[in-house]
Order: structure tokens, then sequence, then C-alpha cells
């Protein structure tokens, strides 16, 4: 990108703002990606592009995000209303971003923000039997009031198989068949039907991230706790985001990240606290799950227990090598 004059000679950056949290790869993308733009704006946040890759600036809302940078929202809502889309960003240092507004160019310090950083305990993935709360994630879920984003049943997640519905038109066919299939699939590695299964799904649903996205990313999310399942998944699945725009570019960000291994702390606070006994905290990591945007949180929990329902069915054993199907 090439800035103008106009861009140097412009008033001093006497608004500043800090950013409270980030997240601790970040500053090694604004080392790379140095110019930008004001991508999108919401209520409680703003996307900027850097390039192909997004960076969130919002609050935790949300929870804490693969891509994020975190304030309170008096601060987030001040520098909302000073921005405008397409605006130019500089990271003049990994820890500096500069924006160019005509009216009121300001800058993002983030040299004081806590870096944070959350693991999936895969150490402690040794078989399904370690994953203890599924039932109880269900019966939440079930409970929870919010119905799925694409109207799948909680019960079907239950069923060993979609022949046992009722009639192919039954509302939980049209989201658990493939789904099942699905699973099918990327346990021995059918490229063609994996690939065939992630389109039915990427970008299906409303929002910014689709419900079907959602899904895929609970998958994910078992998937590198695990490595119960064929590698295809991620191949298929990175090169589809790759070449198409097939989906949301924030849902693409999220499930980029995702073919990487980073998620939401809540995502990943829910799968760890899985293999662990208390009840109660599971519990509640499940909650601050569901309470993630309008479907996105149920979506999100679908994926994880339909996934480890598969397991179950599988009776995976991680072994040297971790994959169901070979």
């Amino acid at each position: 990108m090439q800035l103008s004059s106009d861009w140097f000679n412009a008033p001093l950056y006497t608004t500043s703002f800090k950013g409270e949290e980030m997240h601790a790869e970040l500053p090694a993308l604004l080392s790379r990606k140095r110019f930008g733009h004001i991508h999108s704006l919401f209520d409680n946040g703003i996307n900027i592009a850097m390039g192909e890759e997004l960076i969130f600036i919002g609050t935790t809302k949300n929870g804490r995000l693969p891509f994020g940078i975190h304030m309170e929202m008096e601060y987030l809502q001040r520098l909302r209303q000073s921005v405008r889309l397409h605006d130019i960003v500089v990271a003049s240092m990994p820890d500096l971003l500069l924006f160019r507004h005509p009216s009121y160019p300001l800058a993002l310090d983030l040299s004081q923000a806590k870096r944070y950083q959350y693991k999936l305990r895969t150490e402690q993935y040794n078989s399904y039997l370690d994953l203890y709360h599924t039932d109880q994630m269900v019966e939440i879920c079930r409970r929870w009031g919010i119905s799925n984003g694409l109207d799948a049943t909680w019960g079907a997640v239950l069923a060993a198989s979609p022949a046992q519905a009722d009639s192919p038109n039954d509302l939980s066919i049209g989201v658990q068949f493939p789904l099942e299939t699905l699973f099918d699939a990327i346990r021995i590695g059918e490229e063609r039907s994996i690939e065939q299964h992630l389109r039915y799904y990427l970008g299906r649903g409303q929002g910014l991230t689709p419900s079907g996205d959602d899904i895929l990313l609970g998958i994910l999310a078992v998937q590198a706790l695990t490595a119960a399942f064929h590698p295809s998944l991620l191949e298929q699945m990175d090169r589809i985001l790759s070449t198409e725009q097939i989906t949301t570019d924030v849902s693409k960000a999220y499930l980029k990240h995702a073919l990487h291994g980073r998620f939401s702390d809540k995502v990943v606070a829910v799968l760890n606290a899985m293999m662990q006994k208390d009840v109660s905290h599971f519990q509640a990591a499940v909650v601050r799950l569901l309470q993630t945007g309008h479907s996105s949180g149920i979506d999100t929990a679908y994926g994880i227990a339909n996934a480890v329902m598969a397991l179950r069915r599988y009776k995976h054993v991680k072994t040297s090598c971790d994959c169901i199907g070979r």
C-alpha cells in the first residue's frame, strides 16, 4: 500500500487509546502486515483487515479471541465513534496502531496490553473415556431455550444413526444426516465426501458467523484436542477457505485460526473442563459458551457434542497413529 503525502502531513496523534489485552501472536502479525483498513464496525467491536487477515478490537463479550485486542466498552465506544469504514490503519510498530481519520487522527497503544493465549490440554487426552461430561452438555443445551441456528434437534445428537428417524423429512435429518456422514468420511479420509459435506455446512445460515461454520468450528476444536479424525478434514477445509469466498470474512478468520488449533477462551475452557471430573466447573464453562452471540455458542456446542459422540461410537483410543482411520 502506497500512502499519499497527506498521510505524513496529518495532525499529530493527540488522541490515544490503550488496549488492555491482546492475543500473544498478534505482535508477530503486526510486524509482517503493517498496512490495513477498517473492515467492519459493530456495536461491540471493530474489525481491521491487515491484508487477508482480520484483527478484532472490542470487548470480551464473545470471549477472548485468537485474533483479538480487547478493551472496556467505554473506551471502545469512543474509538468506534472516531473511525469510519475503510479508514487507513498503520502498524507503525508491533504494539502501536495508527488510525488515519481526517478529523480525529488517533492511536491505539498496545505496549501495556496483557498478552493471552489459551491452549487445549492435548497431553491429557488419551481416549474418549477422558471426556466425561458430554451427556451433561447435551442436557444443558436442550434446556437453554435458544434453538440451534440450523434448527437441528439435540435429540439427534444422541441417536446412534440418522436412520432411526421416523421419516426422511424429519427436521433433524436436514442437518444431522450430513453431519453423521461427514464423521464417517473423516473417520477414513474419503476426500470427495469430506469436501461435499464441508461445502454443505460452510456459509450455511445467517449472521457474521453462519451456523454451519460454528458447527464446524466445534468439530475442529475436538480434532485439535484429540487428533482423532483424518488429516484430510483440515486439508480440505484449508483448501476451500484459501481459494473461495464461500463464507463471511469474519467466519473465515475464526476457521483459519481453528485450523491451527487457536480458539477463543470460551471454546478452550469447555474442552479442557470436559477432561476434569468437576461437573460444576464444566457446566459453568458451557453456559459461558452458550452466551456467545445469538446462536454461535449453541452451534459451536452442537459441533463439539456431535464430534465427541462420534469418538464414543468409534471408541477412539489415541495411539502412535492418532487418526481413527489409520
